[in-house]
């Protein structure tokens, strides 16, 4: 089986499509919210209007909710040069205040009294946040959000956004709030056996990257009663194994990977093993 798969990229965006665009449907003048996939600079501007309404709608408000689906929605449709153009915009447009952070350093350094310093502080931290941010907070809040916020960061992080001004903070926002999301604390450790659903099987063959998953054979072998295998999930991504470990339940230790992954080797009575092999 191919690593990578089409089939399964395309069902995971045909799913988060399915679910934004019904969320983004109670938006009056739906319609004229549609742009060319590599994002035109026409568009761009009137994308820069539909982010600032989402960004001035009270926070917890439907309408909110709703923007931020359709925006979403519409990066998912956006080809690699329209989502490039998306990201660049966050970057450029929607980035600090640096006049603002400048009074409020101003007011915090030049205070007399202790009494308003809790209260500057505050002020100052609120200035250090991007307006994006909360749009990436309210794409988190949506069907399957935290995912659609990771394979933003990886598109960003193909891009060269370790090398890139630009794009380099609005991937150290999502790496920030990434961090915090998937704090150990949320994270729920659960074997993955044969009978797990296939979407997510398919999903230990893409992204084995030590030793490579070549068939739904090798997979079963894996998976066999004398091994083990457990994965880190997170609530809001339960159909995405985030770390996984994989173990052979043997008697003494084997002295090459190529004894553990034969496909052909009998099966151990896990009852009688005596070693835990971690190999993968």
């Amino acid at each position: 089986m191919e690593k990578n798969s089409p089939s399964l990229f395309n069902r995971t965006l045909k799913r988060l499509r399915r679910g934004w665009s019904e969320i983004s449907a109670s938006i009056r003048g739906h319609d004229e919210f549609s742009f060319d996939p590599t994002l035109t600079d026409q568009d761009i501007q009137r994308l820069k209007k539909l982010i600032n309404q989402c960004l001035e709608a009270p926070s917890g408000e439907v309408s909110a909710r709703a923007l931020a689906a359709r925006i979403g929605e519409q990066y998912l449709q956006f080809n690699r040069q329209g989502r490039e153009r998306f990201l660049r915009l966050l970057a450029t447009e929607f980035d600090v205040d640096v006049a603002a952070i400048d009074q409020a350093i101003e007011a915090y350094t030049q205070a007399k009294e202790d009494a308003n310093m809790p209260k500057l502080r505050h002020k100052l931290s609120n200035a250090l946040v991007a307006p994006r941010v909360r749009l990436l907070t309210l794409f988190n809040a949506l069907p399957d959000g935290i995912k659609f916020l990771v394979d933003m960061r990886a598109e960003l992080l193909a891009l060269g956004s370790r090398k890139d001004k630009e794009l380099f903070e609005v991937e150290q926002d999502l790496k920030d709030l990434l961090a915090s999301w998937f704090d150990i604390g949320f994270l729920k450790l659960e074997q993955i056996t044969w009978q797990s659903p296939a979407s997510l099987l398919e999903k230990l063959i893409e992204y084995e990257a030590v030793h490579q998953i070549t068939s739904w054979d090798d997979l079963k072998n894996r998976l066999a009663p004398d091994r083990r295998l457990y994965a880190f999930f997170h609530h809001n991504m339960p159909n995405e194994p985030l770390i996984f470990v994989q173990v052979a339940l043997v008697n003494g230790l084997a002295d090459n990977i190529q004894t553990l992954l034969d496909t052909d080797a009998p099966t151990v009575d896990s009852s009688t093993a005596n070693t835990a092999i971690f190999y993968s």
